[in-house]
């Protein structure tokens, strides 16, 4: 039995700011670690080691920035520059760091520093892989990238759960970004729907209309063209072979309509009705539609006066629909 409470809840941190910030302070403390690490083996050669430290810093920067940017609705950069730290990883592995670390040092600065940015920055990249590429695929069948039109670049059916369990702690017992406990409790907003290709309404977490079973939510950003969903044809189960232990599992990109997923205290505000009486002053700013028949809306702000339109009723009633 899948659960939306848990699932909902991981997806919203790993494309929280809060997340964005924390894979910055891990490179933070990894500057502190490798600088009083070198300071302290007096490496008369910082040169390449040097190179290693500007770029850590940089990285740190670029995180930060992406998190300030993310807050504002732009997502490019924190992406970008979370898929880009395998690719330094491995510039890494080519400096002649062993001539002065210890083999423990050596382990714990790329198995357990860089292991955590690494699981960081693959968390962020696979909560935004979809968002941010997933229609270019569909909408380009007939490019070179048309072999990946139906590969789900996020998290797979009930993916994303086992993936938070084994991200969570390290070889230290540190515990990253913990969940809420109680979790919130989340309800899907069937008020508004969006189609894939149609453009996105709302930054945040979205149920797809054919369920869980098989597919997942996705993390969709404002202002972007609604992704697909992936339906897992093949498990990795499925797939598994003697040479390759854990294959992606095989999916296909299908087009659906999306709904929100928001907080159920807000999801149950939202569905309150908020009325009031001629003659009462205005309860709350915005559009407000009288219960007589044919009538236009009006709008009203805090304070005014609700008219009275002389409804066959008595008192004309109305009824709050919109901000503005």
């Amino acid at each position: 039995m899948r659960n939306l409470q848990l699932e909902a809840a991981i997806w919203n941190l790993f494309s929280s700011t809060d997340f964005f910030n924390g894979v910055a302070q891990e490179c933070d403390d990894t500057l502190t670690w490798f600088g009083s690490l070198a300071v302290s083996k007096k490496v008369s050669n910082f040169g390449r080691n040097n190179q290693i430290f500007e770029k850590i810093k940089q990285r740190r920067n670029e995180f930060r920035r992406g998190a300030e940017l993310a807050a504002l609705g732009d997502y490019q950069l924190i992406w970008g520059i979370a898929g880009a730290i395998t690719g330094d990883i491995r510039g890494m592995l080519d400096q002649p760091l062993r001539s002065w670390m210890t083999d423990a040092e050596y382990d714990e600065f790329f198995d357990v520093r860089m292991g955590s940015i690494i699981r960081y920055s693959e968390s962020i990249c696979r909560a935004l892989n979809n968002t941010m590429i997933g229609l270019d695929y569909l909408d380009n069948s007939d490019s070179d990238d048309s072999e990946r039109s139906d590969d789900d670049d996020g998290f797979p059916g009930a993916e994303i759960a086992e993936w938070y369990e084994d991200f969570n702690e390290d070889e230290r017992g540190k515990v990253f970004c913990a969940l809420p406990n109680p979790l919130p409790n989340y309800a899907i907003d069937r008020s508004i729907a969006c189609k894939t290709g149609d453009e996105v309404p709302w930054t945040g977490v979205w149920y797809p209309t054919t369920g869980l079973e098989f597919h997942s939510l996705t993390f969709a950003v404002k202002g972007m063209k609604m992704q697909p969903v992936y339906k897992v044809v093949k498990t990795t189960d499925e797939l598994r072979t003697p040479e390759w232990m854990f294959p992606p599992p095989e999916t296909l990109a299908v087009a659906t309509v999306w709904h929100p997923v928001v907080p159920a205290a807000h999801q149950a505000e939202k569905n309150e009705q908020l009325w009031a009486k001629a003659g009462q002053p205005c309860p709350k700013a915005g559009l407000w539609q009288p219960t007589d028949p044919g009538v236009q809306a009006r709008k009203y702000e805090v304070g005014d006066k609700m008219l009275n339109l002389g409804s066959a009723q008595g008192l004309t009633v109305w009824l709050w629909i919109a901000d503005r």
